[in-house]
C-alpha cells in the first residue's frame, strides 16, 4: 500500500515482504527513511494535525505510531491480530482501526496514544469510513 501526504511532499509505502515503512520524496522518489514494522504492514494514515502517522500490520497484534516529521516510531498500540484500515474522528481526537482477527474496531485516544475501547464489528472488518 502507499499513500501520498496531504501536502504532496512524501509518499509512504508499506512493504509487506520486507516488513518496512518506506518514506519517499514525492518529487524524485529518493528514500527519506526506512523503518521496521510488524509483520506484513498494511497501510498508513496521518492524524488530522499531521503530527503522527499510524501504520497497521496484517500479521501482527499491534499498530505503530510514527512521528510524521522524523519518521521514527514513537509508540506501539496492542490492538489484536490483523490491523487493517484507519480512520479519524472529525475533531482529530480519536483514531479507529479495523482489526480483522478480533472482529472489532480499536478506538484510540490520540492525545494519550492509548487504546480507549473496542467496538464489536462483523467478520474480518477491513475498511471503514468515519463521518
Amino acid at each position: 500500500m502507499l499513500r501520498v501526504s496531504a501536502d504532496g511532499k512524501e509518499v509512504w509505502v508499506q512493504t509487506a515482504d520486507a516488513n518496512t515503512n518506506v518514506v519517499l520524496d514525492a518529487t524524485d522518489l529518493a528514500v527519506l527513511s526506512t523503518q521496521p514494522t510488524g509483520r506484513q504492514p498494511v497501510t498508513n494514515a496521518w492524524t488530522r494535525d499531521r503530527r503522527y502517522s499510524f501504520v497497521t500490520n496484517g500479521q501482527d497484534t499491534f499498530a505503530q505510531v510514527f512521528d510524521a516529521r522524523t519518521f521514527r516510531e514513537v509508540k506501539r498500540l496492542t490492538i489484536g491480530l490483523g490491523g487493517a484500515n484507519i480512520g479519524f474522528s472529525k475533531d482529530g481526537q480519536t483514531a479507529f482501526i479495523a482489526v480483522r482477527g478480533t472482529n472489532e474496531v480499536a478506538v484510540i485516544d490520540i492525545a494519550r496514544l492509548a487504546l480507549e475501547s473496542r467496538i464489536r464489528a462483523g467478520t474480518e472488518p477491513q475498511g471503514l469510513i468515519v463521518r
